[in-house]
């Protein structure tokens, strides 16, 4: 069994994660790169690493740096690379952008990761994988946490994922993908959200821009003053949206509820849950309203109209975008300033 594997046998016997979420994490390290040979043990006291022969493997830069907010026992390592990828078992990770940053930092965590740098792309991968990286490995002590913290360049592109940590990410600007499957999602002033998915997470996106699906199984979707364009939904959760923008966008959600507070519409957007209610406050009027529920009532209220119904379209103002909300069972309350 790998050392992975080992450590979330360990989780389970000592009941930090169930049967049903253990064998969710095993499917997960399944799905990952085949491991590779484990890493010989490195002496207490790391020395610097030799260059790589060009001829034996491709070029890698490595710099061990001290700088003022790192610890003294955790010297940073620092890699270049025009592309971020991370793959984490059980630690969290943060991820920071920084202008100016000519590469992605290890600021926390080093004990826990091993880096590598493969072509344009840096690697950080979780120890717990196992192996070495084209016979060249990274170890740097006891950190004393289980927490990796990158600094990375503000526009470099970033492909994170964790299995059973949380993601916490800010300012960043380049192409985001990022999956948890047992962890939370948080994300801060981020411009190109390509993807977020969570199996049994919460998604919480602040000041962000969303192209693309945010998506949780058994969680809450938040999203805050944020511009959206693509999906927000959740399984069995509620999805929310607060002083948002929805650009052809889907809120959609099979069990929990849909509420929208302060919300703008553009280029239409459609809200629909299996079971639960719907509650719409938009920053506008202007807006053909297409309601439908099938047990529940619906009322819609703006300038000039007080409706109550079950199915029926409604043209508020000019009707210039369109905003559709159904469910099966729940109530529909779409109030428009």
């Amino acid at each position: 069994m790998s050392q992975a594997k080992e450590r979330l046998s360990e989780l389970k016997d000592k009941g930090l994660i169930t049967a049903e979420q253990y064998n969710e994490l095993i499917a997960a390290l399944d799905s990952l790169d085949p491991e590779l040979p484990a890493a010989p043990m490195l002496p207490a006291e790391p020395e610097a690493p030799q260059p790589p022969s060009q001829l034996d493997s491709p070029r890698l830069t490595v710099h061990v740096v001290t700088a003022e907010a790192a610890r003294p026992s955790q010297p940073m390592t620092e890699t270049t690379g025009n592309r971020l990828v991370v793959r984490l078992i059980s630690e969290d990770l943060r991820v920071r952008g920084v202008m100016g940053l000519p590469a992605v930092r290890v600021v926390n965590g080093q004990s826990s990761v091993r880096t590598r740098q493969n072509g344009d792309t840096t690697e950080v991968e979780s120890a717990l994988t196992g192996g070495e990286f084209h016979g060249f490995s990274f170890h740097f002590g006891s950190d004393g946490g289980d927490t990796v913290e990158l600094e990375v360049p503000v526009d470099m592109p970033c492909e994170l994922k964790t299995v059973s940590g949380d993601i916490s990410l800010e300012n960043l600007h380049g192409t985001l993908n990022v999956r948890s499957i047992s962890g939370d999602i948080d994300g801060r002033s981020l411009t190109h959200v390509q993807s977020a998915t969570s199996t049994s997470g919460d998604l919480d996106l602040d000041k962000c821009l969303v192209d693309g699906d945010v998506v949780t199984k058994s969680g809450d979707v938040e999203i805050d003053s944020c511009t959206v364009h693509g999906m927000l939904k959740s399984y069995s959760g509620d999805a929310s949206a607060r002083d948002t923008v929805l650009n052809d966008a889907d809120v959609l959600s099979f069990s929990g509820d849909v509420h929208l507070e302060g919300v703008t519409i553009q280029g239409g957007s459609r809200l629909k849950t299996t079971s639960g209610d719907i509650r719409v406050e938009l920053d506008q009027h202007d807006v053909m309203v297409d309601v439908d529920t099938r047990s529940g009532e619906a009322t819609v209220r703006g300038p000039g109209v007080d409706i109550e119904t079950s199915h029926q379209r409604i043209p508020v103002g000019l009707a210039a975008v369109e905003l559709s909300a159904h469910t099966g069972s729940g109530d529909i309350d779409i109030r428009l300033t």
